[in-house]
């Protein structure tokens, strides 16, 4: 028997889970803590350099080693210094969603000094619902339950027995997960390392080229042009849209959040309302991707897509919701490892 290790993938699952309200109210613990701590080194790496700008402006000699740094370790060493001084409330959390923080506030910096992102911005209480803790602060009890540190084993929705399996096996392992809250309901991803045994790549004998459009999402054709796919397009955010508008309307009239003023609890349950339509629509959208993808991987040994500018293409204002409703760029996306799964090739082909 040979001793060669399985090759090994990344893989995402994600699940509704239904928290008590003493652990959503700890989730919701964690999802502020990491807040506080990616706004908190975030302010203090801003004030160090803009005292040390100002230091240089009055001719001082600013030694490199005067400037906070900003890697992953430079970040966790900072917040190790002043964490008792700044939140002494720190260890009600997991210790590794601080962690998380960093490896956060550092990829913002990161992606800053190449020139692909903006100087890193505050994490709006508005806007940030999530939380990320390391794979040994969580773990599955059984199918229908998963234990995360400090708050304790909560029920999931739907069963996890599939990734239950693999982690009973020992042919995957929970590298991560992140907890967030979208709509009023509570979801778990887990980012997790998979042994997968890749299938060789078939020769091309079944091909198909895919074109992507708005009327007719997926249209798919023989080299001869025989056609063999149409998928029309269900324009889920379309169909939405008078009932997203109505709770827009709904929440607009009530007592929303600003400075120095909380939002009514009334807000609240209309806000609540919008992110679940938002939510719906999303996991409608995901689902016919995830299908349409896995049955193209699966059935065809080269699949032939056009190499589309999708940034370019949302600049006209007048599609760009639409284009964003049809999401080409995670069809493409998906269809790039699902054809490594199965042995199938994908082809980018340049656009005319």
């Amino acid at each position: 028997m040979s001793g060669t290790p399985s090759p090994t993938i990344h893989q995402a699952y994600r699940y509704a889970i239904d928290p008590t309200p003493e652990q959503a109210a700890q989730l919701r613990s964690h999802i502020g803590g990491a807040r506080f701590c990616y706004n908190a080194l975030l302010g203090l790496v801003k004030e160090n350099w803009d005292h040390n700008r100002a230091r240089k402006e009055v001719g001082e000699v600013v030694a490199r080693s005067d400037y906070l740094g900003t890697s992953q370790l430079d970040l966790q060493k900072l917040w190790y210094e002043k964490r008792d001084e700044l939140a002494p409330w720190w260890d009600a959390n997991a210790s590794s969603t601080y962690n998380y923080a960093h490896v956060h506030l550092a990829r913002a910096f990161t992606n800053w000094k190449k020139g692909t992102a903006r100087f890193p911005t505050p994490r709006s209480r508005r806007t940030n619902h999530s939380s990320t803790v390391a794979g040994a602060a969580v773990r599955l009890v059984d199918s229908h339950h998963v234990r995360i540190s400090r708050v304790g084993e909560v029920k999931t929705y739907e069963s996890t027995r599939k990734l239950y399996r693999h982690l009973e096996r020992g042919t995957g392992r929970i590298l991560a997960a992140t907890v967030s809250e979208h709509g009023g309901r509570w979801w778990v991803s887990f980012s997790i390392e998979v042994e997968r045994q890749l299938l060789p790549t078939r020769p091309p004998e079944r091909v198909i080229g895919v074109d992507v459009g708005l009327t007719t999402l997926y249209t798919g054709a023989t080299p001869d042009g025989d056609p063999v796919l149409a998928v029309a397009n269900p324009r889920h955010l379309v169909v939405a849209q008078e009932r997203l508008a109505r709770a827009q309307r709904v929440a607009s009239r009530r007592q929303g959040p600003r400075t120095g003023v909380a939002p009514s609890k009334r807000w609240q349950r209309a806000n609540a309302r919008v992110q679940l339509i938002h939510a719906h629509v999303a996991n409608q959208r995901r689902n016919l991707i995830h299908e349409t993808t896995t049955m193209l991987a699966k059935n065809y040994d080269l699949i032939v897509v056009e190499d589309l500018n999708v940034t370019g293409l949302l600049k006209n204002h007048a599609l760009a919701r639409h284009i964003s409703d049809a999401s080409w760029g995670e069809f493409v996306r998906q269809l790039d490892y699902k054809t490594s799964w199965y042995g199938s090739t994908l082809v980018k082909a340049d656009t005319f």
